[in-house]
């Protein structure tokens, strides 16, 4: 599981109050760690019991607790050696995408230095924080910090945009840093306003001009399917809105597989579905529940009256006869997406019924 939501895949994890842990060893560095966590919100201060200060979290092993704060915690300050640090941090990493940010300070807090997680953990910006509490340096070792070369990672965070494949993402960082040619297919300029003017990135208008491009590298942002052959990184954003209606007592495995089908028929990933929505008497519908689960996304439901004079193209008489409204998945999708038109009109199949609407501005 991940602790970072809005760029991956997976769900994020339950937290402690404290995003923010600062552990000392010294009384030097108990005396530091209050210092900076008077200026850090949600932090807390973990210290050795030999010289720790009022308030303070206490240990008498840095390793009996180190672990289980790592998987509370967005960010870890360590007032200790490097070598402290490196050992206690080591068997815990395993991901850019899913460690703490990491930031190592002397005790006199002349130098903080971003350790691990230093763009999408925020590492870097943490260190800068750092040191200017403490009146030292920042010590920052990233390439494209360095060579003011644009952040791909940084970028999609400020988007909102889940990283798929983020195993492509230190080759796509290193051609941006190497100037190797780059295309990128974002129609909606989702990840492009959050680079610079300059960002060399040659930008492709159309889905058919990637056909030229399979043997090149690209950045690939939509709620569309990549094409096959087409190596790059895909960036998805929270788009999709995917209203359903269902029988009663369907199954979620049943529910799953259709939704499943029309995404592909589509050419849309599941990674973009921001929530489903139905009507509010189907709340207590098991497979629907379960299959919202399964996807790990949540589901809206909405009274008759909300949907009330929402105007789709495929209206039932038979479904108002039942519910009392003449749609469920097509006028809940517009509802819930807060859009007047549909990108996939009603289907069904079986039980179930879908229907899929584009939110303008995820």
């Amino acid at each position: 599981m991940t602790k970072r939501s809005a760029i991956n895949s997976e769900t994020p994890q339950n937290r402690s109050k404290a995003k923010t842990a600062i552990f000392a060893l010294t009384r030097k560095g108990a005396e530091l760690a209050a210092r900076i966590s008077e200026v850090i919100p949600d932090s807390t201060c973990f210290c050795n019991y030999r010289c720790a200060l009022p308030g303070m979290t206490l240990f008498s092993q840095i390793s009996e607790v180190f672990p289980s704060v790592w998987s509370e915690c967005d960010a870890i300050i360590c007032i200790m050696g490097c070598g402290i640090a490196v050992r206690m941090v080591s068997p815990l990493l395993e991901g850019k995408t899913i460690d703490p940010a990491v930031v190592v300070v002397d005790q006199d807090g002349r130098f903080a230095i971003s350790l691990v997680s230093g763009h999408i953990g925020g590492a870097n910006e943490l260190a800068r924080k750092v040191a200017s509490i403490t009146g030292g340096q920042a010590v920052i070792t990233t390439a494209s910090d360095l060579q003011d070369k644009p952040a791909v990672d940084i970028a999609a965070r400020d988007a909102g945009l889940l990283i798929e494949n983020s195993g492509i993402l230190n080759r796509i960082q290193g051609a941006i840093l190497d100037e190797e040619p780059l295309w990128i297919f974002d129609p909606d300029r989702l990840l492009l306003r959050h680079l610079p003017a300059n960002h060399g990135l040659r930008a492709i208008s159309s889905y058919g001009e990637l056909g030229a491009l399979k043997s090149s590298l690209g950045i690939w942002v939509s709620e569309l399917l990549c094409p096959r052959g087409v190596k790059c990184l895909k960036l998805r954003p929270a788009n999709l809105v995917i209203g359903i209606g269902c029988n009663r007592g369907t199954t979620s495995e049943e529910i799953v597989g259709f939704i499943g089908k029309k995404l592909s028929e589509n050419r849309l990933t599941h990674h973009s579905i921001r929530n489903f929505a139905s009507l509010d008497i189907k709340s207590d519908e098991r497979g629907l529940l379960d299959a919202a689960r399964a996807f790990d996304r949540p589901i809206h439901f909405c009274a008759r009256k909300e949907i009330k004079g929402i105007s789709v193209p495929n209206p039932s008489e038979t479904v108002a006869r039942h519910v009392g409204a003449e749609s469920v998945c097509e006028a809940s999708a517009l509802w819930s997406a807060g859009t007047r038109e549909l990108l996939v009109p009603k289907r069904k199949a079986g039980n179930c019924t879908l229907a899929i609407a584009r939110v303008s501005s995820p």
